[in-house]
């Protein structure tokens, strides 16, 4: 067995089993590069059942962005809520997400203005953020990367036709867990214009051969600090403008 298929396994292992990994533990596992990461997700990805997304971001406007899949059985509507004892933490981050009404091929420019351009629909989403490490966040970037970027979910709230001239970059937003203020005010997103990670994203598919099937969801990175849930409750958000999200962590 290689290191990513044996680090694969750790992963899936740890799933479905709701334990966590000794990060030491896995050391001769680490992958060399990004590159052996995105394997690593590929072999957890196809264990999971498929992918209906990818979470997409970067730590500032010219940080080179980084994704990963979001299983299919991990995306939710807000309505379904989620169960706590699925997650080994549950994280809160607030974002948007971005869809395309048609499959992304080589149809498609690769040109950044005509790849947002091309969007279709924007969504005001929830991510639950998970590691399957119990050192999590002091873990090596790589083993995060391999760990679908500690995804645990993702919860979809309000859905509207995409508009151009929404601020993106700086949208007031409030998000509330319980009685617990997240954040209230003007969010600056870390990536910039999120919309870059979009474009990033479409042109390393189209460049690997591959497409995104209409109406997959593509999420780009948090426009609130992390917050973790230390029990059940309700999750509001709302991106002043635009729409809302609210459910329940049982």
């Amino acid at each position: 067995m290689s290191n990513t298929q044996e680090l694969a396994a750790r992963l899936l292992e740890a799933r479905r089993t709701h334990t966590l990994i000794d990060a030491g533990s896995v050391q001769s596992c680490v992958p060399a590069n990004a590159d052996e990461a995105y394997v690593v997700q590929q072999l957890v990805l196809d264990k999971l059942g498929g992918c209906a997304g990818y979470k997409i971001g970067a730590g500032s406007a010219t940080a080179v962005p980084q994704c990963a899949p979001l299983p299919a059985t991990r995306v939710f509507g807000a309505a379904a809520g989620i169960r706590a004892g699925d997650y080994a933490r549950i994280g809160l981050e607030l974002e948007i997400a971005f869809s395309f009404a048609e499959d992304v091929d080589h149809r498609l420019s690769e040109q950044a203005d005509e790849v947002i351009d091309a969007i279709d629909t924007m969504s005001v989403v929830a991510e639950i953020v998970d590691s399957r490490f119990d050192a999590w966040p002091d873990v090596d970037p790589l083993l995060q990367l391999a760990d679908l970027q500690n995804n645990g979910a993702l919860v979809m709230g309000d859905t509207r036709p995409y508009d151009r001239s929404f601020d993106v970059s700086a949208p007031h937003v409030s998000f509330y867990c319980g009685n617990q203020e997240i954040f209230q005010g003007v969010a600056r997103h870390p990536a910039g214009d999120p919309r870059r990670l979009i474009a990033w994203l479409v042109a390393r598919t189209l460049e690997t051969g591959h497409s995104i099937p209409a109406r997959t969801v593509l999420t780009t990175g948090s426009y609130t600090p992390l917050y973790i849930a230390t029990g059940p409750g309700k999750v509001r958000g709302e991106i002043e403008g635009f729409g809302k999200i609210e459910f329940e962590i049982r």
